[in-house]
């Protein structure tokens, strides 16, 4: 008798590289970032979950317990968070995207989790809202930047988790001068980190790198919803989301003072 094959492919670090999961992180890479592979084997020691579409099919779904979660959510040590949903053109097909989710929920309820959440926004590193909507989730809070958190509560009851709201505070921590926040899971955005950083200080300005390197730190120091990557100036965050580096380097130079580069 044939043996059934599973509709998803669970990646772990064994068979991570025979698996083609970075080829299609890479091919899906305008709609997120691409994982650098030490940061990924790092979450996977974390308890990070990773199904992915089979071919032809093309996409995959990240997850992990939400006490090790790198999205800045309060409360949610009882869930289960999405950290990376995407598909290519040819699979998002209603079906195809639900296949995704079930995993996650599936997953959830056999080791007993209350709920699945999700940010959800425009933003570089948050679940596009089409991908959620119509799915049985709600929004359970709203933050910065049309952020929203989506949540499906699949056994209850569970005090509601929230996101932050303190983002002014939290860049103002980071004082003086130019602060280039990352996490370290793309090699792009540590490479464009720094190159701003190198920007500035042959410019004269006092710059360095905030480095979130715990999941811990992810959700109680990021200065934005995505946790990805950021430039604050002064205490104050410059929008950077769609921009190239030279664009975010001009509104560097727009926002410091005459004197200062």
């Amino acid at each position: 008798m044939a043996r059934h094959r599973p509709e998803l492919l669970t990646v772990t670090p064994p068979i991570l590289e025979r698996s083609g999961f970075e080829d299609i992180d890479r091919a899906l890479a305008l709609s997120g970032p691409v994982m650098c592979r030490d940061w990924l084997l790092a979450r996977f020691q974390e308890g990070l979950q990773l199904r992915m579409l089979r071919a032809p099919d093309q996409g995959f779904i990240a997850f992990t317990p939400g006490r090790s979660a790198w999205a800045p959510i309060e409360g949610a040590g009882d869930a289960v968070v999405v950290h990376d949903l995407r598909a290519g053109p040819q699979s998002m097909g209603p079906g195809t995207v639900r296949r995704l989710w079930g995993a996650v929920e599936d997953w959830a309820r056999f080791y007993g989790f209350a709920a699945v959440l999700a940010q959800s926004g425009p933003a570089l590193g948050l679940i596009p809202p089409e991908f959620v909507t119509g799915r049985g989730y709600h929004c359970l809070d709203r933050t910065e930047g049309n952020t929203r958190l989506m949540g499906k509560i699949l056994q209850g009851p569970m005090a509601l988790p929230r996101l932050p709201q303190d983002w002014t505070r939290r860049a103002a921590c980071l004082g003086p001068g130019l602060v280039i926040q990352s996490t370290g899971l793309s090699v792009q955005l540590e490479a464009r980190a720094q190159s701003l950083l190198d920007r500035a200080r042959n410019a004269g300005l006092a710059a360095r790198h905030d480095r979130l390197e715990t999941a811990s730190a992810a959700r109680t120091r990021s200065v934005s919803p995505a946790a990805l990557f950021s430039v604050v100036l002064d205490g104050a965050v410059i929008p950077s989301d769609g921009l190239s580096e030279m664009q975010i380097w001009s509104a560097i130079r727009r926002r410091s003072g005459p004197g200062d580069i």
